[in-house]
């Protein structure tokens, strides 16, 4: 009798250790599936905006250089060859900012490589954080450069004055900051905390 409910005992404990483990595995697969959902919902969407970017940027770069010969020819009233040429070099300058910062924003979602799902997780968020931070920090730089120097060459006709110039710049910066923030906040916030509690429960 106590054979029999020692065989008992060690079959509950087995049938325990067997549930255990596949709702371990259960919670695993899930964990798995929901990651890479995320990742891709992400990098699917970082792609459709870098390669909207480099479209917009590449047509912007185009058009400054026509209007640039157009300036060469045809000088206009207000800026020499040269300043347009200075004007027409940030503008340039800023949309080949815009599109490298659009393929390292592509890159961060394609780290994971189907191995290592925690290592995978951890580059990832930390590599958007690093870039959130730099991005807000090249962009307060580039904003103001990039509005006054389309002031300067296409708005010439309002003769504005140098303090208007620059309140304008610092208007348009703070709310082209504002607009990026929430847009991340938006299309991205849900998604990074979601892959932090993923992280969470595989440390866990």
């Amino acid at each position: 009798m106590e054979l029999d409910d020692f065989k008992k005992h060690w079959n509950n404990i087995q049938d325990k250790e067997i549930e255990e483990q596949k709702y371990t595995t259960e919670k695993l697969d899930h964990i798995i599936m929901n990651t890479t959902n995320t990742l891709s919902e992400l990098l699917n969407k970082s792609i459709y905006w870098n390669k909207f970017g480099k479209a917009v940027c590449s047509m912007l770069i185009g058009a400054l250089l026509f209007n640039l010969l157009i300036f060469y020819f045809l000088p206009g009233k207000s800026n020499t060859f040269s300043e347009s040429l200075f004007y027409v070099a940030i503008l340039i300058a800023y949309a080949l900012i815009t599109m490298w910062v659009g393929n390292k924003q592509q890159q961060i979602f394609s780290i994971y490589n189907g191995e290592n799902l925690k290592d995978s997780l951890t580059k990832t968020l930390s590599a958007y954080k690093r870039y959130y931070i730099i991005f807000y920090i090249i962009y307060i730089v580039v904003f103001p450069a990039y509005f006054y120097a389309m002031i300067k060459l296409f708005f010439t006709y309002w003769a504005l004055s140098t303090n208007t110039i620059l309140i304008i710049c610092a208007g348009g910066t703070v709310l082209a900051l504002i607009g990026s923030h929430l847009y991340y906040r938006v299309k991205f916030a849900k998604k990074i905390k979601s892959l932090e509690t993923n992280l969470k429960e595989l440390e866990g």
